[in-house]
């Protein structure tokens, strides 16, 4: 089923809306890493590769295909910007590093 250009747009919301979410509360997690149990980091390890593996790749796709709207555009390079910048708290967790090219 081919969809359509709103359900693609709503569909890049709800993972905009996810990854920037995720993305805003890393910088905090780093002083709580340590004091999680090994199954909430575990948990929290899984959710982040979910959404680096597959919902990061497919707003990846919608960019380049000229699906975002401008506000979804901007929404997803300063998304790119942000994980750039968190890159070396990505390798210190040791997560999944974000498998699209992070410049804006």
């Amino acid at each position: 089923m081919v969809e359509t250009h709103a359900v693609i747009r709503q569909r890049a919301d709800l993972h905009l809306d996810s990854l920037i979410s995720l993305v805003d509360d890393l910088p905090g997690l780093d002083n709580e890493w340590e004091e999680m149990t090994e199954s909430a980091q575990a948990s929290m390890s899984l959710e982040w590769d979910h959404l680096m593996a597959d919902v990061l790749t497919e707003l990846a796709e919608y960019a380049r295909d000229g699906l975002l709207s401008p506000d979804q555009q901007e929404r997803y390079q300063d998304l790119k910007r942000k994980l750039k910048a968190l890159l070396p708290l990505i390798q210190k967790l040791n997560w999944y590093r974000p498998p699209i090219p992070l410049e804006a």
